[in-house]
């Protein structure tokens, strides 16, 4: 029957399949006639190093965030191994356990990869509410930090960003929030997930840690892990604002999340002033990207959030000039955790403008901005400080200490 079915209509149904839990996938498989993956598709599982320890982070792995936690805790805490894992790794994220979406979504993989986890971690933290062993208990975490908890394993959970960011709550603070329209279906389906994860955290009675500082408004009882980067994979031999005309850069994961719609326009009357040279570019490989803010004079991060986060370490990581709206708050979280201001000019839409011709005239400035970058994200994104922050929940010493 599943042959016969026309293309148009079976890429219908893998719409469909994707938002059924494990127990409608397999009524819908049967009435298509469709067949269980065969057990050879499955890919092969990581070799888990024999420590005390032994923690798996999944299954979101955002920005490269979840392997980049996975690695600082074995990096910089003695006695732990850890394992990445991930499903539908678009932009080549390193990861240690890449799952294509189809395996994620067969019953056999979720019964053997739940087997495989209980049987060799202690620890598991559990990104984005997401399910851990695809579907098999829901759409979301609440039954595998279940099934995690009952078998033996200490779980913590960690957010990202959209997955508790309340679309409502963020167009009340801030101006030119990407949600102010209430009724945008987007918008809605962000409002019901992001409610319904933030009630299901706010229930677990374990850990809770969010990326960046901001999230804490939406979650008070969860501690700030920082975001990790490799600074050295962005280390750039290229000067800063010594070009008569300087490279402006805007690289969005996500255009509406980033205010691109806003800015865009206003870099490009910029350029044709002969002011800067603006590239504004998508869909990049994190190998590509490195590429790009290390040719950069200025990195444009996001306009619209209130926030800083991946991009803007990286671009600081490379000595650029970053420019974003992070907002004072955040500014002061990151100052009371760290002690240190961070050293990301600030703008919104309505100023971006006269920021950058501000930069572009007083040149010496900028470049004293953009060489605190570096120094910065070792300090607080390079791994140690979130390996510190995992490390009571792992039950081991902080580095260092």
């Amino acid at each position: 029957m599943h042959s016969a079915i026309p293309p148009q209509v079976k890429e219908v149904l893998r719409g469909v399949r994707r938002r059924l839990p494990a127990s409608g996938a397999r009524v819908l498989d049967r009435a298509t006639g469709t067949t269980a993956l065969p057990a050879d598709s499955h890919p092969p599982r990581p070799v888990v190093a024999d420590e005390p320890v032994r923690l798996l982070v999944a299954p979101a792995n955002f920005a490269g965030q979840g392997d980049a936690w996975a690695r600082c805790a074995r990096e910089h805490l003695d006695g732990v191994a850890s394992v990445s894992m991930m499903t539908d790794n678009k932009f080549a994220f390193s990861v240690d356990q890449e799952v294509p979406p189809d395996v994620y979504r067969d019953r056999a993989w979720q019964l053997s990869q739940r087997e495989w986890a209980l049987g060799t971690f202690t620890h598991a933290l559990v990104e984005a509410v997401r399910p851990v062993f695809g579907p098999l208990y829901g759409p979301t975490a609440a039954g595998d930090v279940a099934q995690l908890t009952k078998h033996g394993v200490s779980v913590a959970m960690i957010s990202h960003g959209s997955d508790i960011r309340v679309p409502s709550a963020h167009a009340a603070r801030f101006p030119h929030s990407p949600f102010d329209d209430a009724e945008d279906r987007t918008t809605t389906i962000l409002e019901a997930r992001a409610k319904q994860n933030v009630g299901i955290l706010e229930k677990f009675d374990g850990p809770v840690f969010v990326s960046t500082p901001d999230l804490l408004d939406y979650v008070p009882k969860a501690t700030w892990c920082p975001v990790v980067i490799e600074p050295d994979r962005w280390v750039s031999q290229v000067p800063v604002l010594e070009r008569e005309v300087p490279v402006v850069v805007h690289v969005p994961s996500s255009s509406r999340l980033k205010g691109s719609e806003l800015v865009d326009p206003i870099m490009r009357e910029l350029e044709a002033e002969g002011r800067i040279v603006y590239r504004s570019v998508r869909d990049l490989t994190h190998a590509e990207l490195a590429e790009v803010y290390k040719d950069a004079d200025i990195v444009l991060d996001q306009f619209v959030l209130g926030l800083y986060g991946v991009a803007a370490a990286e671009g600081m990581a490379a000595g650029r000039v970053v420019v974003a709206y992070v907002t004072d708050p955040v500014r002061e979280r990151v100052r009371e955790a760290t002690g240190l201001d961070v050293p990301i000019v600030e703008a919104d839409p309505d100023s971006v403008r006269e920021t950058l011709l501000d930069l572009l005239a007083d040149r010496e400035k900028a470049r004293t901005i953009a060489a605190r970058g570096p120094e910065f994200v070792r300090s607080v994104h390079d791994g140690r400080m979130s390996a510190g922050v995992l490390s009571g929940f792992l039950g081991v010493p902080a580095p260092n200490a």
